[in-house]
């Protein structure tokens, strides 16, 4: 198969920079990337096998989990993550003609995420203007290039103004000058999906992340978590179940080793368990942390 990799695009976004990074160049293939629209095309032509991998948001320091991101995931069983990456993220406001007065930007355009990051800037100096989301920051400078007559202003990377051929009005505008978001890199399952659930291919110094839901009583979460005692949880967040109105899923990530004398068997332990108790259980992957200044 060719190394074919989809992101959320279009191109000049901060996830096409991620998928350089998560999917570099190899002595065999030069990966090909295309950008797709929506998180969820992704996903999907990750499943169909139309590419053999793909690039997404799935968390940012500043406004959290990225929720489209983690809906597919629990949506599509067969696809699981197999590397994470999280980037630094410096926003710009950019507009397609030098000159412009903060005054006369009449409706700025970008990805929800980073309109919410940038909020306190916009408040600053545009208040007057109108927020329009859009499905990635790409898109939105796109469509200011693409209406230069009008005042409007997008908000993206460096690398989307030299893309879509916009001027830089300001730089790091976001309102957390640490502000960075991760990024995965997500595979379909090669292998038996109850077999590689059952016995996940842990490795020391790598994350495991899974997605369950529970019984609705009292202290069935607590008793779900109990089972992670020896276990370094690095994340837990919930998420309403669309199709069941009150009901949640709880989405846990963890390191796959544990400093105990039985390591990896402790997790291994701690997963079964889960899955034999949980209504709903989903193994969404056991990946390497990949490191921004990386690229092999």
């Amino acid at each position: 198969m060719e190394n074919l990799v989809a992101y959320l695009g279009p191109t000049g976004s901060f996830t096409q920079q991620a998928a350089g990074v998560l999917c570099p160049d190899s002595a065999v293939l030069k990966p090909l990337f295309k950008p797709l629209s929506y998180i969820e095309d992704v996903f999907q032509s990750v499943e169909k096998e139309k590419y053999s991998a793909g690039v997404v948001p799935i968390e940012n320091s500043t406004e959290g989990a990225v929720n489209e991101t983690l809906d597919s995931l629990l949506r599509e069983e067969n696809v699981v993550i197999t590397k994470m990456l999280t980037l630094p993220i410096r926003h710009c406001l950019m507009v397609a003609e030098k000159g412009i007065q903060f005054t006369e930007i009449t409706k700025i355009l970008a990805h929800p995420q980073a309109l919410a990051q940038c909020r306190n800037y916009i408040r600053r100096y545009i208040p007057q203007a109108q927020l329009e989301a859009c499905s990635s920051n790409g898109e939105a400078a796109a469509q200011v290039a693409g209406s230069a007559i009008n005042p409007w202003a997008s908000i993206g990377s460096i690398a989307a103004a030299e893309e879509y051929g916009l001027h830089v009005y300001d730089e790091s505008i976001q309102d957390q000058k640490s502000n960075r978001t991760a990024f995965i890199k997500i595979e379909k399952i090669k292998e038996n999906k109850q077999k590689l659930a059952s016995q996940p291919n842990l490795k020391k110094g790598r994350y495991t992340s899974i997605v369950f839901s529970t019984e609705n009583r009292a202290g069935a979460l607590c008793e779900m978590l109990n089972k992670f005692e020896k276990i370094n949880l690095t994340k837990i967040l919930s998420r309403p179940m669309k199709e069941s109105p009150g009901a949640y899923v709880f989405f846990v990530d963890l390191e796959s080793d544990t400093e105990s004398k039985n390591g990896t068997e402790d997790v291994e332990k701690a997963l079964k368990q889960v899955q034999e108790t949980a209504l709903l259980y989903r193994y969404l992957g056991t990946y390497e942390i990949v490191h921004a200044d990386e690229r092999g």
